[in-house]
């Protein structure tokens, strides 16, 4: 079978309009993800506190990057990588976004929350800067540094506060921690480039587990009410 616009026959390419598209199952489950995203935003809109408010914004970036990631991939055949810098961009906002909201209970001392702040903001720069540099100067696939932000976010400031403040006794962040456990097997099942089928290729894979993690994210913060104090730094 000849490739399709000269796209490789694993990327599903089809024609529309007389456009050469690609991946259309990327698209649908990215779309699945921002759908969530921008749901539970609005879901959300009533809980005014900093908690929630960056809580709010990360679910608002992470929507925006997973609806601009589905366009990445089907128009990939006339944006290249220049069409996921939106994608990327918004994503490592939406990881400051969240560590941020994880900084903002009563519950560490003010001293470990002004450190975990700086991390975090040097972190941001530091793979959002990289992130550019390589694909604006060189046109390559810079998505590993989203995703390695993306890790170190996850697992430092869900995974680790988390943990920790369940321990404290608020147990709605076992939702947090379960969210991020889920997304372990996205993490190899990428690595490791596990295909299923066509159809059901490592990325689809991997967002299948991301849409079950943002739903517990969603429980999570859902159910983190006043048991202790929510604040501004």
């Amino acid at each position: 079978m000849n490739d399709l616009c000269g796209i490789s026959e694993d990327k599903l390419p089809f024609q529309l309009l007389g456009l050469c598209l690609q991946e259309p199952m990327a698209l649908i489950l990215d779309w699945v993800m921002a759908f969530i995203c921008f749901f539970v935003f609005l879901r959300l809109k009533n809980h005014t506190s900093d908690f929630h408010r960056y809580w709010k914004l990360f679910f608002l970036f992470f929507g925006l990057s997973t609806f601009f990631g589905g366009l990445g991939h089907l128009f990939f055949y006339y944006t290249g990588n220049y069409g996921k810098i939106p994608s990327w961009t918004f994503a490592i906002i939406s990881n400051y976004y969240v560590g941020k909201a994880m900084l903002k209970l009563n519950v560490l001392s003010i001293q470990k929350i002004q450190l975990l702040s700086k991390i975090l903001s040097v972190k941001f720069l530091v793979f959002m800067s990289l992130m550019l540099f390589v694909v604006l100067m060189y046109g390559k696939n810079s998505f590993v540094f989203s995703m390695v932000d993306s890790v170190l976010t996850t697992l430092a400031y869900c995974l680790g506060l988390g943990i920790y403040y369940k321990k404290q006794g608020l147990e709605s962040f076992k939702y947090i921690v379960w969210a991020v456990v889920l997304l372990f097997p996205s993490i190899f099942i990428f690595v490791f480039k596990i295909n299923v089928s066509l159809w059901l290729n490592k990325d689809d894979l991997s967002h299948l587990f991301m849409i079950a993690s943002l739903v517990f994210f969603y429980i999570g913060v859902k159910n983190t009410v006043s048991k202790v104090n929510i604040f501004s730094t």
